[in-house]
């Protein structure tokens, strides 16, 4: 007979973390956000300081990072057009999409996966949307072009 899964929620999955081996304190840091209980953030320390958003529900984890703003860019539609062309290759485990944070408009990288998915899985989703976020930094951001 299968064992239940059990869902993480923010507080479950933020003890997980903290209790880890695999995420130390020089590498992750975790800090709850206090307009709601399903949302918390990671500061990736290890990873040029990016902060990743996640946001845990009943059926997914959704982990994401703002990149800059559309705004910023030379050409806005040719860097969407390139990556809805690239965006396996490019970024791995992540996908781009356009959200609104007040009158502005932001690319946000993100990932989800179901909230059963194993701790060393939702780990690894951190590392890599972090690594991603860099690299598009890198390689494309407004500073790339600039």
């Amino acid at each position: 007979m299968a064992q239940p899964v059990s869902h993480w929620t923010a507080s479950s999955l933020v003890g997980a973390l903290q209790a880890s081996p695999e995420t130390s304190s020089e590498e992750m840091e975790f800090v709850a956000a206090p307009e709601t209980k399903d949302v918390f953030e990671v500061h990736m320390k290890s990873a040029g300081d990016v902060v990743l958003f996640v946001v845990v529900s009943a059926a997914q984890i959704t982990t994401s990072t703002i990149l800059w703003g559309r705004d910023e860019l030379d050409d806005p539609q040719a860097f969407e057009a390139l990556m809805l062309r690239s965006h396996r290759t490019l970024m791995p485990l992540s996908a781009l999409s356009i959200g609104k944070i007040g009158d502005r408009e932001y690319h946000e990288l993100f990932g989800t996966m179901s909230s059963t998915s194993p701790l060393a899985e939702i780990i690894e989703e951190f590392k890599v949307i972090a690594e991603n976020a860099i690299e598009l930094a890198r390689e494309l951001g407004p500073k790339a072009s600039a």
